[in-house]
């Protein structure tokens, strides 16, 4: 049996900005990269952040280009270029419909995409979090590609991976599973940025690294409101103690048992592997249909 121990709220210590950074998405003119370039504005318009858009591919140096730019079954073929922007605009166009939001987007011009090139597009753009749209195999398992995790590495930013088929909507309830004594609280007040214009809350899943001890409710409890909380801010951030050992098992729970719908997890750094294997490709677990939260380690 999973047992979670829900310890009182308190506020995370707020960062030195005050404010998200902006939002980078990566686009191969997909379906997958267009469900997520939808969600990303969404969050762009709910974190008053601008979203820029980098093309992963040229026309006329990738063959395939063409191929790829078919977003729908029912639409004729149509070569894709940097100017095509009229599925960014229908995207806008909807999203202000919904919502009255209408954030600020731009492309990526004059940089060629490539792993090696991001950190550069970060710090001229001020990118405080990448997107990329992930889409299942032909038994529909989700992979974590080995580049998406180069260009987060490269840069320093975390990666959001948008499953196709995850529902649009706005995050309400955000998990980070992790083991306490290795919480990272500059991890935790980026999801206080992200949480706090999108009115979500954040859970602090403890699960203890393999090979080390379980923590006792008592020290968890020390160590939290040490290391993570301060009275200064209202951000509504729980934490939850969990007994069982087997990661896939607990997580399972966390996500479905407990509805949460952003995973966040480190790349390479204790629960990652045990959920999405050694090597890459990483495979996400069928039961995981979620968003997830990717930081570099």
């Amino acid at each position: 049996m999973i047992s979670f121990v829900y310890i009182n709220i308190f506020p995370v210590t707020p960062c030195n900005q005050s404010t998200m950074k902006n939002i980078l998405i990566f686009n191969d003119f997909s379906p997958e990269a267009e469900h997520a370039a939808e969600l990303a504005l969404l969050l762009a318009g709910k974190t008053n952040t601008n979203l820029y858009i980098w093309n992963t591919f040229d026309e006329h140096e990738n063959p395939v280009a063409k191929e790829l730019a078919v977003a729908h079954a029912n639409e004729e073929e149509t070569a894709v270029t940097t100017d095509n922007s009229n599925w960014i605009l229908k995207l806008e166009s909807k999203l202000n419909w919904e919502t009255g939001l209408l954030p600020v987007v731009k492309f990526i011009e004059g940089t060629n995409y490539a792993p090696n090139h991001t950190l550069s597009i970060v710090n001229r753009y001020d990118i405080g979090m990448l997107v990329r749209g992930i889409a299942g195999d032909e038994s529909d398992l989700l992979h974590i590609e080995a580049e998406a995790l180069s260009c987060s590495t490269k840069s320093g930013c975390p990666v959001l991976l948008i499953p196709e088929k995850f529902t649009y909507k706005a995050f309400e309830k955000i998990v980070y599973a992790t083991d306490l004594r290795f919480c990272r609280r500059e991890i935790v007040s980026f999801l206080s940025q992200l949480a706090k214009p999108l009115n979500a809350s954040i859970l602090i899943a403890n699960i203890s690294a393999k090979g080390l001890p379980y923590m006792e409710d008592g020290y968890a409890r020390t160590v939290f409101a040490d290391t993570l909380l301060t009275r200064s801010n209202q951000e509504h951030v729980y934490f939850s103690n969990i007994r069982e050992r087997d990661i896939p098992r607990a997580i399972d729970v966390l996500v479905n048992g407990m509805n949460n719908d952003l995973l966040v997890l480190v790349n390479n750094k204790f629960h990652f592997n045990e959920l999405v294997g050694q090597n890459a490709p990483y495979a996400i677990p069928p039961n995981i249909p979620i968003p997830l939260l990717i930081f570099p380690s």
